[in-house]
Formats: structure tokens, C-alpha cells, sequence
């Protein structure tokens, strides 16, 4: 249809997009995210169960269906469902398809180089951490440990949709367009064929791994481990010289860990505290 008679059948097409299960089709595509995400600091693999934070949505990039997804569209969704969301293989919906057990389900701002895409800015991705199990599906376990899986789709449900159209002769759907365009990283697609569908809300039901989605900025994250070890080191090291800069120092090198990065062990040159002022910093410490 050109975009005529889409208009002329929104309400239409907008019934028949809210009755079906969305799901992501293919599209060849490869990524390398480096993000902190929740799930770090989990337990190192095991023979039996690894941890991964996979990337189920990136929210602002028009996909292969002409649907832009927006910061919140999973928000009601998440709060009402959390970890009943499924992790499936393939949007097969059986039993045998679970591949792992849901941790936590969230939405995080990130940066578009992070999920892949070469260019500035920040989008919001929907974000699952969760425990592959290898007695659900050992072929699955096999390539996620390996990294051969990276690539996720979402299956859902639209609840909130609307045409959005670049003319000024529509004046509700050139409405709409204005409200959104400035938030489609890849509005240079929207604008070669004069609209795109904004979605605003959805029922969120599952992430799949699939050789490809229909968004290709969805990944999967390998968790990082925090190194506990240095960090207990660096404790031990500044009790025995409880100085309010030595203190900062390993606030700061926390803070530096929950970020990924490695601790710094060297403690500033200071003079050591005496009397209260080393109880307190001890109890701080201890606590």
C-alpha cells in the first residue's frame, strides 16, 4: 500500500497489529557490546549454567516492520510480569523451548556504540539477565558459552501504536511524526519512504536468541566478574592506615569496580589519623 492507503486504513491496520503476536523476522547482523549490566558480577560459568545479560530490544531504530519502539514501551509490562517473561529459542512457544530462567528484566540508557551501531547518542535497550541452563537445551548452552549466539528478538503484544507521516497535509499523523522523528537514530529510512509506526506501549511476553532479529542492535552480553579479592585487599590495607583519604580512595575504587574497571592498590601518602577519628573510619569500615 502507499501511504495513501495506509492512512486510509489505520485504524484497520492498527487492529490487525495489536491482535498479533510481534515477532522479529531476519536480518543478518553482528555485534560486540561491552556494557555493565546488572547480571555482572554473577558466579563464574559452570559445566552446567552460565549467566548472560541478553539484549532483547534497542528502543528509537525503525526495524524491518516500519515499527519504531520508544523509552517505555515495556515499562508497564515489566512492572506487572518481571522475570514471568520467557527466555525461548526461536518464538517457539513449548515447554521444551526455555532455554534459561529469567533473573531480572529491565530497561538501561546506553550508548548506540555499545549495542553496535557506529554513531553518537544514546537509546534505551530492554535488557534480560539470565541463567542458561545446559539440561534445557545442551546444543543452545553450547553456543551461547562459545558466543555463537548473539542475536535476540522480543516477542510481544502492541497495546499503544500510531501512524506517523512526514506531510504536512495530514495533520494528525505529521503530528505524530514531529513528536517522534527526532528520536529515530535512522530517521534517514522513515524519511525515504514518508512514515514509520510509532510504538508507544506493548506487552512484553519473551526474548528469543534467533539467528537474527527483525532489530538488529540486540546482543548478547557477557558477564564480567568482579575482582572481590583486590577489593578485600584494598580493605585490609586501608585498616591498618584508616585515613579519611585512604577511606575515599577505596569508595572510589568500588564505584570503579561496579564500572568494570580495574582497582587501584596504591593508597595516598598521608599522615595516620589517631583517637576518633580512626574509630569512626574503622566502623565504617567494618561495616
Amino acid at each position: 500500500m502507499n501511504i495513501k492507503e495506509i492512512i486510509k486504513n489505520k485504524a484497520e491496520i492498527i487492529k490487525l497489529k495489536k491482535a498479533q503476536l510481534k515477532k522479529g523476522d531476519i536480518i543478518n547482523f553482528d555485534s560486540n557490546a561491552q556494557i555493565t549490566t546488572k547480571a555482572d558480577g554473577y558466579s563464574s560459568d559452570t559445566d552446567t549454567e552460565i549467566h548472560r545479560t541478553i539484549v532483547g530490544n534497542t528502543y528509537g531504530f525503525m526495524d524491518s516492520h516500519d515499527d519504531v519502539h520508544f523509552k517505555g514501551i515495556f515499562s508497564k509490562s515489566i512492572k506487572e510480569n518481571g522475570t514471568k517473561v520467557l527466555h525461548l529459542h526461536d518464538h517457539v512457544h513449548e515447554l521444551a523451548a526455555k532455554v534459561g530462567t529469567p533473573l531480572e528484566v529491565y530497561e538501561k540508557e546506553v550508548s548506540w556504540a555499545d549495542v553496535g551501531l557506529k554513531t553518537g547518542g544514546m537509546t534505551t535497550a530492554l535488557l534480560m539477565d539470565t541463567r542458561i541452563e545446559k539440561e534445557r537445551n545442551p546444543n543452545i548452552f553450547k553456543d551461547y558459552l562459545n558466543g555463537s549466539i548473539n542475536q535476540h528478538s522480543v516477542g510481544m503484544q502492541y497495546v499503544k501504536i500510531d501512524l506517523a507521516v512526514n506531510d504536512p497535509k495530514e495533520v494528525e499523523e505529521f503530528s505524530t511524526w514531529n513528536k517522534y522523528k527526532d528520536e529515530v537514530i535512522n530517521i534517514e529510512k522513515a524519511e525515504q519512504q514518508g512514515f514509520f509506526w510509532a510504538v508507544t506501549e506493548a506487552k512484553l511476553i519473551e526474548i528469543s536468541c534467533v539467528i537474527a532479529g527483525s532489530n538488529e542492535l540486540t546482543p548478547t552480553l557477557e558477564s564480567k566478574t568482579y575482582d572481590f579479592d583486590a577489593l578485600n585487599k584494598l580493605s585490609e590495607e586501608v585498616k591498618t592506615n584508616p585515613t579519611k583519604e585512604n577511606f575515599l580512595h577505596f569508595c572510589n575504587q568500588v564505584k570503579a569496580l561496579q564500572e568494570g574497571e580495574a582497582v587501584v592498590m596504591t593508597l595516598p601518602e598521608v599522615e595516620k589519623p589517631h583517637g576518633e577519628l580512626k574509630k569512626s573510619l574503622l566502623s565504617l569500615l567494618k561495616n
